[in-house]
């Protein structure tokens, strides 16, 4: 998951507004996945050929600058870096951190200062337009330290720091949910006049990864909500945070923003969606480029599908899901408790296939086999499944306790620390 972060913060330069040009689109999510992969040679070719068909935003431009950059290309790379500033762009902080501009730090000194002091000052201007812009100087910073240290991480080839590393990620997070939970807890979710776009893109990362404590995203999507239908909110950030809450509720997401990742750290598709074939209609209402583009960024082709296509797979989805709860069922009945554990697990892992209901007699079926065996797995997915419960908020003190088939877990700490967060 880490790992991904540095990706992630890359990709928020990538999907910035929806743009009317799908070739462009298309030019510029390819460059970028090209960007990623190192090679920004061919990425410089297709930005050439975008930038003929549209002139770049402020986020496209310094995205392409940074490509340049690496190509070691300076003319083009501080023609970029300008239309980035002329057009808007506002972080300072990360311009004079960002390692794709190292070549420019060592080559065109005299350049590259200019280039900050016209960064900087244009950021004191923009500064003075926030009604908080102390407060996104401290979210800015938070995330500025939360990626040096994983460009860190990424950089680093001596792996007697990687645990040392690791520990400075590990403790940056826990400072950064803690921080930002106060700063939603004092403010609800800072509008755009409070700490401007990139201020808002920068709290919602961190939010976005905090998947340690899903609560805590759902209570700042719902902090978000209140400033929908007001131009106070980006709802790209929304889009994404909404569907990363779902997955991480095992719900099927609404706007593809979430995608399958390999072991090998790739891309393969989109994880699922309800209505897939609605899911691109859903996207555009939040500003967000197709899903054949989208899935560009991430190296992988998608074609979209109707409405009868959609039905299709829900339908063998479904019945996946049916005939694997019905196998663990049987499986049950006759003591093979291996291959009840074994088709409930899978069966868990398709997104918004088991219901509630499904969830619970589940959690008593596995109560029931702690009984008869005393392999600890047992205990813990019986335990899965209902701090499941609690995390979609579908869960009572009242129901736990009066299931007499839970006492064989009164006793793990996870129970009683249940039993206490339903107080």
């Amino acid at each position: 998951m880490k790992s991904r972060l540095i990706f992630f913060c890359i990709l928020i330069y990538i999907s910035s507004s929806a743009q009317s040009n799908k070739k462009y689109q298309s030019l510029i999510a390819q460059a970028g996945l090209l960007h990623l992969q190192k090679n920004p040679e061919k990425a410089v070719q297709l930005y050439e050929k975008a930038f003929e068909i549209q002139q770049p935003d402020a986020l496209t431009a310094y995205k392409a600058a940074g490509i340049y950059s690496l190509n070691h290309d300076s003319e083009q790379a501080f023609q970029y870096l300008r239309t980035s500033l002329c057009s808007g762009w506002t972080e300072a902080d990360w311009l004079l951190f960002d390692p794709y501009f190292d070549y420019l730090r060592t080559n065109n000194p005299e350049k590259w200062k200019e280039i900050e002091s016209i960064a900087i000052a244009q950021e004191k201007q923009y500064e003075k337009k926030l009604k908080l812009p102390a407060l996104r100087k401290e979210i800015n910073l938070m995330c500025l330290n939360d990626q040096k240290l994983r460009y860190k991480k990424s950089q680093n080839k001596d792996e007697s720091l990687d645990n040392t590393i690791d520990q400075q990620i590990n403790e940056a997070d826990s400072f950064n949910l803690i921080q930002v939970k106060k700063i939603v807890t004092q403010n609800g979710w800072p509008k755009i006049s409070d700490i401007g776009k990139e201020g808002q893109n920068n709290l919602w990362l961190i939010v976005q990864h905090a998947d340690q404590d899903v609560l805590f995203q759902k209570e700042a999507l719902s902090e978000m909500e209140k400033l929908i239908g007001t131009k106070e909110l980006n709802m790209e950030n929304y889009a994404f945070l909404y569907d990363r809450v779902q997955c991480n509720l095992n719900y099927k997401q609404l706007y593809g923003t979430q995608v399958i990742w390999s072991k090998n750290g790739e891309a393969s598709g989109f994880r699922p969606m309800t209505r897939e074939d609605l899911a691109n209609e859903r996207r555009e209402k939040m500003g967000l480029e197709p899903l054949e583009i989208y899935s560009l960024i991430y190296g992988f082709s998608y074609q979209p599908i109707d409405a009868r296509e959609s039905a299709k797979r829900d339908s063998a989805y479904n019945s996946q899901v049916k005939k694997l709860l019905n196998n663990a069922k049987k499986a049950y009945k006759a003591k093979d408790f291996q291959k009840t554990y074994d088709d409930y697990n899978t069966a868990s892992t398709f997104l918004g296939g088991m219901s509630n209901n499904d969830n619970f007699e589940a959690s008593i079926l596995f109560s029931k086999i702690a009984e008869i065996d005393k392999d600890e797995k047992y205990k813990g997915i019986a335990l899965d499944f209902l701090d499941l419960l609690y995390l979609r908020g579908k869960l009572s003190k009242t129901q736990l306790l009066k299931q007499s088939d839970f006492k064989i877990l009164h006793q793990e700490h996870r129970w009683i620390d249940l039993v206490k967060k339903l107080d």
